[in-house]
């Protein structure tokens, strides 16, 4: 259980750092900043896949469909995401893995907070762990699920 939760607490900063230099970080949004709508964050999110330093990636699929796996192929997590109406991207997913030649998995749940800058940047933070602020970093996202092969795979290897 421990490793379930070093390797997705992992996740969910890589997910923070999409390769947004620490210059970037901040202990808060910027002065003036006001929650980001549901309508942007989907448009933010909606249909695409984010790819992280760490190699994993994400697809926020319409409908709600969420797909994910690591850097190595050695996990792959499957569920739903959603926005709440107070500016909030979660998702909930179950995640598997081999471990002693066997599937484990876990169920996981996260949340990310958006802010917009009065000069329209979004900055975003992982909220279980009250991380600092990012910008969002659209460059490290690619439209439609460019990594569907990969989430096919990894899910085959684990018995889906």
């Amino acid at each position: 259980m421990f490793r379930f939760f070093a390797k997705f607490a992992t996740f969910a900063v890589a997910f923070l750092l999409i390769s947004t230099p620490a210059a970037f970080a901040e202990k808060n949004p910027p002065k003036g900043s006001t929650t980001t709508g549901p309508q942007e964050i989907a448009r933010l999110f909606n249909g695409k896949t984010s790819f992280w330093n760490s190699g994993g990636s994400a697809y926020w699929g319409p409908g709600g469909v969420f797909e994910s796996t690591g850097r190595k192929g050695e996990d792959y997590g499957k569920g739903k995401w959603y926005i709440t109406t107070s500016g909030k991207l979660c998702q909930e997913a179950t995640y598997y893995w081999m471990e002693s030649n066997t599937v484990k998995n876990d169920d996981w749940k996260g949340c990310w907070e958006f802010q917009t800058a009065p000069d329209g940047v979004v900055w975003e933070r992982f909220l279980p762990d009250k991380t600092e602020w990012y910008r969002h970093n659209a460059g490290k996202q690619k439209n439609g699920n460019a990594n569907a092969k990969a989430f096919k795979a990894n899910g085959a290897k684990l018995g889906f």
